[in-house]
């Protein structure tokens, strides 16, 4: 490892057309709170910075001026994790009360996901990691109504189907050995 070590990505900037309403998205849906606001000097834009961990000045930066002739989000997706399959189903119902739309449940076999579009139609991913591993991108749906044991036994058995298939702890093993050598 080299002795500059390496960088870790800690938060994100999205331009928004409507300031207060993504406000009261974001922090209605994901508990963030205003850790400060403003109007930017080199910037010259309105500022909110949201953060949902004390250790974090902020996580998720929203600016105005995204312009209103922009028809589609350059965002790929904002992606939270959350603890378990309960929290993604509650994360589930409190994106829809909160105004989320296109909402779809995928599985990537190494994760279960649920994708929504928020207000301005970014896209935002909802997801936990599985105990296994297949090569990505991979996708079959994802029915939360299934109990946990259900979708982990589906998980599984159409993971074990594909040829890179490994548990998600020696995947973790093998990508450490390679990060070592990269850096």
């Amino acid at each position: 490892m080299s002795a500059i070590g390496r960088p870790r990505l800690s938060h994100v900037g999205i331009y928004v057309h409507d300031l207060q309403r993504m406000r009261e998205f974001y922090c209605g849906v994901f508990g963030f709170v205003v850790s400060d606001e403003g109007y930017g000097s080199a910037m010259p834009v309105r500022l909110l910075f949201l953060t949902a961990d004390p250790e974090m000045h902020h996580q998720l930066v929203l600016a105005a001026g995204r312009p209103g002739d922009a028809t589609f989000s350059t965002v790929n997706q904002l992606s939270f994790t959350v603890a378990d399959l309960d929290a993604l189903r509650s994360m589930q119902q409190r994106m829809i009360d909160h105004g989320a739309s296109d909402i779809r449940g995928i599985n990537h076999g190494n994760a279960w996901s649920i994708y929504v579009k928020d207000p301005e139609k970014n896209t935002i991913e909802v997801y936990l990691d599985t105990p296994f591993y297949v090569p990505q991108p991979h996708f079959d749906s994802l029915d939360l109504s299934l109990s946990d044991d259900e979708i982990l036994e589906q998980t599984r058995k159409v993971c074990e189907l594909d040829a890179g298939f490994m548990l998600r702890e020696d995947w973790q093993q093998g990508i450490a050995q390679q990060l070592e050598k990269s850096f």
